[in-house]
């Protein structure tokens, strides 16, 4: 027992908080629900530029710490980072289509902080399970917002069709 404590202090785990940062996925299904489609998207778009310079912090810390063994796993983060900053010019492509404002996004550098490798692995997992829940979110606001838009043009032909009769 006293050398598992000794080994856990000695690596500094004894001071580690492992639960998720409070990042951009912590709004709550219910207040999500309450928005409008547009505010949706918009906190869509928000929360992948966000994410998009987080993950570039986690491939930059990553890239310092990896083994060779590992580059797999770098390769993997990179990849990701091309998806997220595809989709978030996708979102905003969709937005400006719709007539949205743009979303003025904070363009400064994420704080960088400090910690020990496995800290900083802690983070990336974080990360990519935020990333996760805003991916299965998204997918969710486009499906709806493709039933919207079938649904005024269905209308808007039934209309049309009314209207020559």
């Amino acid at each position: 027992m006293w050398r598992e404590h000794t080994e856990v202090e000695t690596h500094g785990f004894n001071n580690m908080n492992f639960d998720p940062p409070g990042g951009s996925a912590t709004m709550g299904s219910g207040s999500w629900a309450e928005m409008a489609t547009e505010e949706r998207l918009l906190a869509n778009i928000s929360a992948y530029m966000v994410l998009e310079k987080q993950l570039m912090q986690v491939i930059a810390e990553q890239g310092e710490s990896l083994l060779e063994e590992e580059s797999d796993l770098h390769e993997g983060l990179r990849g990701m980072l091309m998806k997220v900053s595809a989709l978030r010019a996708q979102l905003e492509h969709l937005g400006g289509t719709m007539g949205l404002k743009e979303c003025a996004g904070d363009t400064d550098e994420v704080d960088r902080p400090s910690g020990s490798v496995f800290e900083m692995k802690v983070r990336g997992y974080h990360l990519l399970n935020e990333l996760s829940v805003w991916a299965v979110r998204s997918l969710r606001d486009l499906r709806k917002l493709q039933r919207e838009r079938e649904k005024l043009v269905s209308q808007a032909e039934a209309s049309a069709e009314s209207s020559e009769l």
